[in-house]
């Protein structure tokens, strides 16, 4: 009884031993390679959007193109380009396309912004949209557009807001006390965003920030920025907040800044005040 159940024993380890060699017979010998496509070379379909910032030197932007895999041969992409308002050899320049070296996968595709073409206007802006139409490689049916949105850098007048200005503070749409002087100081710049300090504000001699975005060179939009601001006698450390945007004119010069400022124990209220140049 022994030696019969011995032979079942071993004839099922036989049958299992050739069942797993089929099994293995399936894949040795076969090519499960997938198969080659280009695409943008980035993560996710979000990172196919940029903002493409064009400065004086026609700095270029970059765009990561891939290939699922290497070859031992280089392999020609290439590329198309649509905008509604840019216009090649005006707005951009770009290639038709691109080589991909033997044993490479990845390259970087350069498109030239060009900055003589916004004529030194501020407020324009381009879409443009590059996609990947074919080559030597078929192309990721999800992954082959990208679009970037043009701006010409600038830089906003740093000193546009200084000197003593006239200040009326509103609570509820309402004067909230009588106009009186504050001090605007220009604080830095970056392309085509300000900061400017106020001193005297609620007439407090610390500082405030406010943050100008310029829309172009004639006006645009503040905001504060929160940050402590002073120590109350009655309520302790008092923190200034944003309160929604203003504005602001370098034409008129005059600016609008919205700020709430509150303690532990709660707000003194949203305010908004209203300065002009004195």
């Amino acid at each position: 009884m022994n030696k019969i159940l011995s032979y079942a024993f071993f004839g099922a380890i036989a049958l299992i031993a050739f069942a797993s060699c089929k099994k293995n017979n399936l894949v040795v010998g076969k090519d499960i390679t997938s198969p080659a496509f280009v695409k943008i070379g980035t993560w996710t379909a979000a990172d196919s959007v940029g903002t493409y910032v064009v400065r004086s030197n026609n700095a270029p932007y970059k765009i990561p193109i891939g290939i699922t895999n290497v070859s031992d041969k280089d392999r020609t992409i290439n590329f198309t380009y649509s905008s509604p308002t840019a216009v090649e050899g005006v707005n951009y320049t770009a290639p038709k396309s691109l080589v991909i070296k033997a044993g490479e996968a990845l390259d970087t595709l350069e498109v030239t912004g060009l900055f003589a073409g916004f004529n030194n206007d501020v407020t324009v802006s381009h879409k443009l949209k590059v996609s990947i139409s074919g080559g030597d490689i078929p192309v990721n049916p999800s992954k082959f557009n990208y679009d970037i949105t043009m701006k010409m850098y600038w830089d906003a007048d740093v000193d546009a807001f200084s000197g003593t200005y006239i200040i009326q503070d509103f609570y509820g749409g309402e004067p909230d006390g009588d106009p009186y002087e504050v001090t605007l100081t220009p604080v830095s710049g970056n392309g085509p965003q300000t900061i400017v300090s106020i001193k005297g504000l609620w007439g407090r001699p610390e500082l405030v920030r406010v943050v100008l975005d310029w829309d172009d060179r004639t006006k645009g939009s503040t905001t504060i920025p929160k940050a402590a601001f002073y120590n109350h006698a009655s309520y302790g450390a008092l923190t200034i907040n944003p309160n929604g945007k203003g504005k602001f004119s370098v034409a008129e010069n005059t600016m609008t800044i919205g700020y709430e400022n509150t303690v532990s124990a709660g707000s003194f209220g949203k305010y908004t005040s209203e300065l002009i140049k004195k």
